[in-house]
């Protein structure tokens, strides 16, 4: 596996065990964007709802639900390839957002 490869993949599994451990709520936008297909499919179906500045929210429990789909069940529902995944991206999504 080329280091590029691999650099995503443990970001991309650093990002998915931050998921399953959270309890925040996010917005649909915060997911990083090339996993966003996939948590569409998983979320089909499933309740969503807006915050008070009109953004598509995604309950914490079903983003710990998908996470654990993706990391111990079924896997991504659409193939993606390691090398389409951002790892600056995936890293800042598991930072705590800081203070302004």
């Amino acid at each position: 596996m080329p280091f590029e490869d691999h650099a995503a993949y443990l970001a991309l599994r650093t990002y998915l065990d931050f998921l399953l451990t959270s309890s925040t709520d996010q917005a649909f936008s915060d997911i990083p964007a090339a996993l966003r297909s996939n948590l569409a499919v998983f979320m089909e179906g499933k309740t969503v709802y807006q915050n008070s500045a009109g953004q598509r929210m995604v309950y914490a429990a079903d983003l710990a639900a998908w996470a654990n789909d993706v990391v111990h069940e079924s896997g991504l529902a659409i193939a993606l390839p390691l090398a389409s995944l951002s790892v600056a991206e995936l890293q800042a999504a598991t930072s705590p957002p800081t203070e302004c």
